[in-house]
């Protein structure tokens, strides 16, 4: 039976229209089925921002390496022990390995460690990688503590000064684990400088060291709790 030509052009939009009706049905399903661009790379490759550094509550390092700064380098040995990659402390030791023409022939450090950035960072979704920037960039730390400068003989008979250092961690593999080149600058004061009685004030040191980091699970938040049966 042939349509009026009256309702040709209605029978044509209606045709149309279903037309776009099915073309959009079958892109809908097409996007509901094909995956996401995250959901088709392998977890593995995103990073979550931790990188390893809640396998343990406590990260212990010990570094070794040499000193530049006024008469030559010097060797130096350094141990950090670190909560949740926050705050801690650190042991120094640096050795000129009988040289007498350095400032400080020996000095020892002991002090307090604070690493400011890696939880804020981390609560607010700023981890995004690469790996070896998010964990040097939360791995700067602000170091302050006490000095005992030692004599030419190698004796620490002096009253202990203060030292104040700001430095950061490279990891070699893009983990928390394993080894770290360091960079560190320090100032560094006798008591008798902090006393203001001394004109010969130490000069800026700066560290270059190879570090190696373990995650140990101390139990230090949950110490006190017992475990449920």
């Amino acid at each position: 039976m042939t349509q009026p030509p009256a309702r040709r052009p209605f029978l044509r939009l209606r045709q149309a229209l279903a037309r776009l009706d099915a073309c959009g049905a079958a892109m809908a399903i097409a996007l509901t089925l094909a995956p996401t661009a995250e959901a088709a790379e392998p977890a593995e490759n995103i990073p979550d921002g931790v990188y390893g550094r809640f396998n343990g509550d406590l990260d212990l390092s010990l570094a070794a390496g040499s000193t530049f700064g006024s008469g030559g380098p010097t060797a130096a040995v350094m141990a950090r022990a670190l909560f949740f990659q926050t705050a801690g402390m650190y042991v120094l030791y640096t050795d000129a390995l009988g040289r007498a023409d350095v400032a400080l022939p020996r000095a020892l450090g002991l002090g307090v460690t604070l690493r400011p950035f890696f939880i804020p960072r981390w609560a607010f979704d700023l981890e995004r990688g690469p790996a070896i920037l998010d964990l040097t960039i939360d791995a700067i730390s602000f170091d302050l503590g006490v000095l005992w400068p030692s004599r030419a003989d190698g004796s620490f008979p002096q009253r202990p000064g203060m030292e104040a250092a700001l430095g950061t961690e490279v990891p070699l593999f893009g983990r928390a684990g394993g080894p770290f080149l360091g960079a560190r600058g320090a100032l560094r004061w006798r008591a008798s400088e902090l006393a203001a009685s001394d004109d010969a004030a130490l000069k800026p040191i700066f560290f270059v060291t190879l570090a190696w980091h373990a995650l140990l699970d101390a139990h230090i938040v949950d110490a006190g709790d017992r475990r449920l049966r």
